[in-house]
């Protein structure tokens, strides 16, 4: 019997271990589908972290601008630094070139037909007495105009004058250092000069001015000084009238009235907007 027992018990335990064994086949399925599931489940984590690690790669290269794609050498911040627009220069609130001296085109009150066509030589006059440190009286302002005006005749300068010609009688009559004149110009360009302590001879529409003190209608063509600003106003030396030291134009309708001399007084609103920069 005992050498039976034993090889019963064995035969048993090779049943057990084979899966034939009836009571234990049910706990050893149950362990595989066990270790079945848990493998899976393994799986299935190592595949999403896996995948979830490149989806965010992907999602991180794609969100980049274009341009730092394009150009992987500049960053973003620095590619917005070339395209910002750069800050204006500053220029002081209000400024006034001092000690500018004044006289009308007419100086002695004599408005015949040379003196009305004169604004362009006594703007011309009141820069070159400014720089020389010079006062001007009436009589001196007479004298000026008049051999100015026969110099010019000379010289075959027309009666009517742009602000390029004006420059050249600046430096062949007067001998002053080159003016500079600037075409398409802003009351920004007027202001910029003037804080530089540099006038402005600025030619106009001389009717779209409106100033009251001009004998009606008022001159088709204008001459002017700039020689200060404040706010909204421009200062002027307006010689078109015996009223016109330091003179107060709305910016405005100062850069409306601002033409240059375009060869036909009809059709003087089509003058460029230009001006005459006089450096010191």
């Amino acid at each position: 019997m005992p050498s039976s027992s034993r090889g019963l018990g064995y035969q048993v335990f090779i049943l057990e271990i084979a899966g034939s064994n009836p009571a234990g086949g049910t706990t050893m399925k149950r362990k595989k589908l066990y270790i079945l599931i848990v493998c899976l489940i393994i799986v299935l984590a190592g595949g999403y972290f896996i995948n979830k690690k490149y989806l965010n790669n992907d999602v991180n290269q794609t969100s980049l601008s274009p341009l730092a794609s394009l150009s992987p050498s500049i960053s973003i911040s620095s590619a917005q630094e070339l395209t910002a627009t750069p800050a204006s220069e500053d220029i002081p609130t209000a400024y006034l070139i001092k000690n500018f001296p004044f006289q009308s085109q007419a100086p002695l009150g004599n408005w015949d037909a040379l003196h009305e066509e004169s604004c362009e030589e006594a703007s011309l006059i009141l820069v070159k007495y400014w720089k020389d440190g010079k006062s001007l009286s009436a009589d001196q302002m007479e004298n000026e105009i008049q051999k100015m005006i026969a110099w010019e005749n000379d010289n075959g300068f027309p009666q009517d004058l742009t602000v390029a010609q004006l420059g050249q009688v600046a430096q062949k009559y007067y001998e002053m250092s080159k003016p500079r004149v600037e075409y398409d110009i802003t009351i920004s360009d007027i202001k910029k000069a003037i804080a530089q302590n540099h006038p402005v001879i600025i030619p106009a529409a001389g009717r779209l001015l409106g100033n009251p003190y001009f004998t009606a209608p008022g001159p088709i063509y204008h001459m002017i000084v700039a020689i200060g600003y404040q706010g909204n106003t421009i200062i002027v030396q307006d010689v078109g009238t015996r009223r016109g030291n330091n003179y107060n134009y709305n910016q405005k309708i100062l850069l409306n009235a601002i033409h240059d001399w375009s060869g036909n007084k009809e059709n003087i609103a089509t003058g460029k907007k230009a001006i005459l920069i006089f450096e010191e």
